[in-house]
């Protein structure tokens, strides 16, 4: 019975084999363990396999080849802009304090202009009525400047000489009055003098300064001047004098070729000597600040008196008179001699 037990048992167990081995699943797995059931049960001899030898191809380091160098481009230069018009500034004039010394002439040299624009942009008529401490303009102005030229070269003191001074004491000033003379060949102008007053050591107590009456000293001309001491100077011991400015005159500029007739001297009083007169312009051009210079003398040939007028009217048209009048109180009477000299300026054009 167990027999045929098991008989039955391994006919169920065959069965359930094939019905596995059937499956489409178990045969694949059959297929690819087949071969390592194989090797298993003896030595396989295989095919060799060829060797493949796959050639190694030399590599030739490859040559540098330097890179292309650009050509050099051409950069464009920006075009300039056009510059862009500054405004031209209106010219500001120049406001001037006179001290004493200054003459338009003077004034005129410094700031580079004209005398006669000075003249106008102030209303000046007589420049002997300006004051020291007045404030004039200078104009800056183009019409105003002087036409190019050479520039004036310092000036060296000229060949002149000073006359003895005559000293006038008043109670608050001392005047100190004189004259030089033009000994040189040149006319100058703008010529000043400087009076020193010293002590016994030779110590400058004061100093004054003084433009000479006239504008333009010709050669062999004399001409007074006057300083004024203020205040009352210390006593002094001796005096020193010399001439601080002059400049060669500016011949076209000056108007000479006045006449002075009908003169009337006299004296008035105990101290006031008077001259009056006619001045005629005998040129053929117009005479503008036309003035009178005066000199007093004594009987020694001494200055008591230094003065300046204007004529009425002051600007003289050709043939055209004007009169002068003037009051000077001398040092001392009487009065032994004068001398009387009338100038004027001219309207001079750009190229003079």
């Amino acid at each position: 019975m167990p027999h045929a037990i098991r008989r039955i048992k391994a006919r169920n167990l065959r069965r359930s084999l094939r019905s596995f081995l059937k499956r489409p699943v178990v045969i694949i797995l059959l297929l690819l363990i087949s071969p390592l059931l194989i090797g298993g049960c003896g030595q396989v001899i295989t095919k060799p396999t060829a060797t493949v030898i796959i050639p190694t191809a030399t590599v030739t380091p490859a040559r540098e080849t330097p890179a292309p160098t650009a050509s050099p481009t051409a950069t464009p230069i920006p075009a300039t802009p056009a510059p862009t018009e500054t405004p031209t500034p209106e010219p500001t004039p120049i406001i001037h304090t006179l001290q004493a010394g200054d003459t338009l002439i003077g004034l005129a040299r410094k700031y580079g202009v004209t005398v006669q624009a000075i003249q106008e942009a102030n209303g000046i008529t007589d420049p002997r009525g300006l004051l020291v401490g007045q404030q004039i303009i200078i104009p800056t102005d183009p019409e105003a400047r002087l036409s190019a030229g050479t520039p004036t070269p310092e000036p060296t003191p000229p060949p002149v000489d000073i006359s003895p001074l005559v000293f006038w004491e008043q109670p608050d000033a001392l005047w100190a009055l004189g004259q030089v003379t033009l000994t040189g060949a040149e006319a100058v102008e703008d010529v000043v003098v400087q009076v020193d007053l010293l002590n016994d050591e030779g110590g400058v107590i004061a100093s004054a300064q003084a433009p000479i009456q006239q504008d333009m000293l010709a050669p062999g001309e004399s001409a007074g001047f006057g300083l004024q001491f203020t205040p009352h100077p210390a006593p002094f011991v001796s005096y020193a004098t010399r001439i601080i400015s002059a400049y060669p005159a500016h011949l076209p500029f000056y108007h000479r070729n006045l006449s002075i007739e009908h003169i009337l001297a006299r004296e008035i009083g105990e101290s006031v000597y008077a001259l009056t007169g006619e001045v005629v312009n005998r040129d053929a051009d117009a005479a503008t600040a036309v003035h009178i210079s005066v000199i007093l003398y004594d009987d020694a040939g001494r200055v008591t008196a230094v003065g300046r007028t204007s004529t009425d009217p002051p600007e003289l048209q050709p043939g055209e008179i004007g009169i002068f009048s003037v009051e000077l109180l001398p040092t001392h009477l009487p009065v032994a001699d004068y001398r009387l000299l009338a100038e004027g300026q001219r309207r001079l054009s750009s190229h003079e």
